[in-house]
């Protein structure tokens, strides 16, 4: 499996364009609502860039890490109202497009929203659903870990690796030989430190 670890700096920058593009667009929204988790960051800076207020989630269950439950579902509802609203759902990624389908469908049983359009930072062109917005199209799929999830997904590796007893120096050298990672030792004490609290 391919790997990217994406910097605060990548992040803010595909952050960025894709509020420029919305802006382009004309799209105002009254709402941004996150697909939570990964959505969750990103929805926070578009609403600083689209001079938003009102920031709400959905909590769909699909991932946890690199490992996908059957079908996405909604664990956590919208808590608002969307009746004459333009809403806007944002997800980090647009992966499989189980989540925004999901997320889509749960707002359109909450109410009567105006409108409701998706963004995602980037899109996989595998995926089922297009988002309205993205910034990058991924041709070739690779596993994408966002700065918010690195203790995350790099605990997930280690485990799935028997590392979690290893050197950090070991770690990281496996790290890079099998997927390409360029791992930091804090990030990787980070991630084993998550794997001993379970």
């Amino acid at each position: 499996m391919k790997y990217e670890m994406m910097s605060w700096e990548g992040f803010h920058r595909l952050a960025r364009e894709l509020a420029l593009r919305i802006l382009d667009s004309g799209y105002r929204p009254d709402m941004v609502v996150a697909i939570a988790r990964g959505g969750v960051v990103p929805a926070r800076v578009l609403c600083d860039y689209l001079d938003v207020m009102e920031m709400n989630y959905v909590r769909i269950e699909h991932y946890r890490a690199r490992k996908m439950t059957p079908q996405a579902r909604v664990k956590y509802p919208l808590n608002a109202s969307v009746d004459n609203l333009r809403i806007l759902v944002v997800d980090d990624i647009c992966d499989t497009g189980d989540s925004f389908i999901a997320a889509i469908e749960h707002l359109r049983e909450k109410g009567a929203p105006l409108e409701v359009r998706t963004c995602a930072m980037q899109h996989k062109t595998v995926s089922k659903f297009v988002p309205d917005y993205y910034v990058e199209e991924i041709t070739e799929w690779r596993w994408v870990t966002y700065p918010w999830a690195v203790v995350e997904d790099l605990g997930e590796l280690i485990e799935d690796g028997g590392l979690q007893d290893s050197s950090p120096e070991k770690i990281a050298g496996a790290l890079r030989e099998k997927y390409g990672i360029e791992a930091t030792r804090e990030q990787i004490e980070d991630a084993v430190g998550t794997l001993h609290l379970s």
